[in-house]
Formats: C-alpha cells, sequence, structure tokens
C-alpha cells in the first residue's frame, strides 16, 4: 500500500498557510505573548519566578506554577520549536481528536513534565512548553508515522522520522540553553510517555479504528438516487438471489390471498406509473411499506422475475 503524501509548506511558491484550528492558535498566541512581555515590559526573571514551576511552590501554596510554567522560555529559539511542533503537528491532531480531547491532551502532557520533575527531586525550575511538544510529536509519530511530507527543497521524509528530527532538536537546544535548569529539562520527556498512554489507554484509537473500517460514500451519488450507507458485505450468489425471490413471491401471493379474503375498503387513487417499476424498486416498496401494498402489476413482475430465473 502506497503510503499517504502530507504536502507541508516548502521555502518558495508555497500556498497560504492553513488557517490553524482554535486551541492551537491560542496556544501559539499564549507563548508568543508572555515572551513578548517578558522582554518588554517585565523583566525576564521576574516573570520566570512568578509563572516557572519550583518544588517550593507547593509547600507555600502557589499551586498555579503548575498550570504556568509551560508559558516561559528562557531561549528564543527553544521557544520557536516548541510553537513549531505545537501548531504544524498539533492541528491535525485537534482536526482528527477534537477540541476538547486535545486540550486534556496537552494538559496532560504539561502534567507528565511536571510529575516526572517531582519524582526525580530536581531543584531547578520547570520552565517552557517542551513537554507539549514531545507528546504532540510522539502522538503524531504513533497515529501518522507512516505518511510521507514534502520538506523545504523538494526533500520527502516520513512522518516517524520528520518528528524525531525535531524532537530531537528541542531536546538539543533545551539543553544546551539550561531552560528549566540544563538538565532538570528532560523532565520535559514525561510529555512523551503522557503521549504513548493517552493513544493507548483512552478510545482514540478504537474510534479511529472504527472509523477506518467503514466504506466511504461515493463523492458524487447518482442525482436520481439518494446515499445510502454500503456495508461491506461479499455480493450473493445467484442461488441465493433466486431463493429470495422465491420467498418474497410466496408471501406477496399470501398476503394478496388474505386481502382478497378480508373485506374490502377504498384504495385510494394513484397516479398511474410512467414506467413499469424495477424488481429493485419493488423489493424497497416491501421493506419500506410491506408486502400488502404491492399492486397487482408489481406482483406480477415478481412472478415473471422469479420464473425467468429458475429458467436459467
Amino acid at each position: 500500500m502506497t503510503p499517504d503524501r502530507v504536502p507541508l509548506p516548502e521555502a518558495r511558491g508555497a500556498s497560504p498557510l492553513p488557517r490553524l484550528p482554535r486551541i492551537s492558535a491560542w496556544v501559539v498566541a499564549l507563548l508568543v505573548a508572555v515572551e513578548f512581555l517578558q522582554w518588554t515590559v517585565v523583566l525576564p526573571a521576574d516573570v520566570q519566578a512568578a509563572l516557572g514551576f519550583h518544588r517550593e511552590d507547593l509547600e507555600v501554596g502557589r499551586w498555579w506554577t503548575t498550570l504556568t510554567f509551560p508559558l516561559v522560555h528562557r531561549d528564543l529559539t527553544l521557544l520557536l520549536l516548541n510553537a513549531y511542533a505545537i501548531a504544524l503537528f498539533g492541528s491535525r491532531l485537534e482536526v482528527a481528536w477534537g477540541a476538547r480531547r486535545y486540550l486534556a491532551f496537552l494538559w496532560l502532557a504539561g502534567l507528565g513534565a511536571w510529575m516526572l520533575q517531582l519524582l526525580t527531586g530536581s531543584e531547578g525550575v520547570l520552565l517552557g512548553a517542551s513537554a507539549a511538544a514531545f507528546a504532540v510529536l510522539g502522538a503524531y509519530a504513533m497515529r501518522w508515522g507512516g505518511d510521507v511530507h514534502g520538506t523545504a527543497g523538494g526533500l520527502e521524509m516520513r512522518g516517524r522520522w520528520l518528528t524525531v528530527l525535531v524532537g530531537t532538536m528541542v531536546l538539543l537546544v533545551g539543553l544546551r540553553s539550561g531552560d528549566g535548569g540544563g538538565l532538570p529539562f528532560l523532565a520535559h520527556l514525561g510529555g512523551l510517555a503522557t503521549a504513548w498512554l493517552f493513544v493507548r489507554a483512552t478510545p482514540v484509537q478504537l474510534a479511529e479504528t472504527l472509523r477506518d473500517g467503514v466504506t466511504a460514500l461515493p463523492d458524487e451519488p447518482p442525482e436520481d438516487q439518494l446515499p445510502r450507507a454500503v456495508p461491506r458485505t461479499a455480493p450473493r450468489s445467484r442461488a441465493k438471489d433466486r431463493d429470495s425471490i422465491d420467498d418474497v413471491v410466496s408471501r406477496t401471493n399470501a398476503a394478496a390471498a388474505r386481502r382478497s379474503s378480508a373485506p374490502r375498503r377504498r384504495a385510494k387513487p394513484e397516479a398511474p406509473p410512467a414506467a413499469p417499476p424495477t424488481v429493485d424498486a419493488i423489493l424497497d416498496k416491501i421493506s419500506a411499506e410491506g408486502i400488502d401494498r404491492l399492486t397487482d402489476e408489481e406482483r406480477r413482475i415478481l412472478q415473471d422475475h422469479a420464473k425467468r430465473m429458475r429458467d436459467g
């Protein structure tokens, strides 16, 4: 099976970028706004001290830092890499999962980094959205790792290797910049573990499996026919068709006998059909209205069709 090709914007001649989904757009906007704030209005050290997570914060009641530490970055390059991963790869996850599930996924990614920070006993400051970036990259590689992406320069790369490349850049820049205190930056890898647990332990994988098993409807159905669900069943054999037609004919004859013995009811006038009804139309009418609603002409057509099938 040929892998799907998912084109990414190239350096030259690229079409305008699609609009980001709501949650991805808000996350990127918040990251940029906080970065702009700490380099223009408030001193960076004050912003990092107020929003970054320290182990002592839980003892003094500064619980909000468990939610605000992903918004603050010490290094501009790391901010751009995290925003790139969330915007490019996270937007596809948000479209596939929905806004609420994707928002819960990002929150759990930050929670995973926070818990790993506590378990390792690190004394550094936990900063940055790298946990969310690692989680997004991991979930994307698990879901669409086989897709082929077109990158700048005309190169092509599978999704799993592209996410590994971006994730490695985030890790190296984070360790070099000292964001989160050097080695304590490794606590952000808790977001990667969160991604694996989230995809495997939630109904996301089951829902996607069921969705892939449903046959897609035609893109342009005929104008005179309403689209209907097409179940994936094997075509019926000719013998089964003959048996089913014979069964329908016998049921129509029994229904006609019951109607002849029942009191006559005044039938409503019906407009004459423009053309004789087909066997498929008669079978649809039986399914929708019942055998008792067939006309004499429709029963005759069914009997003639059954006789032709028996004669071969």
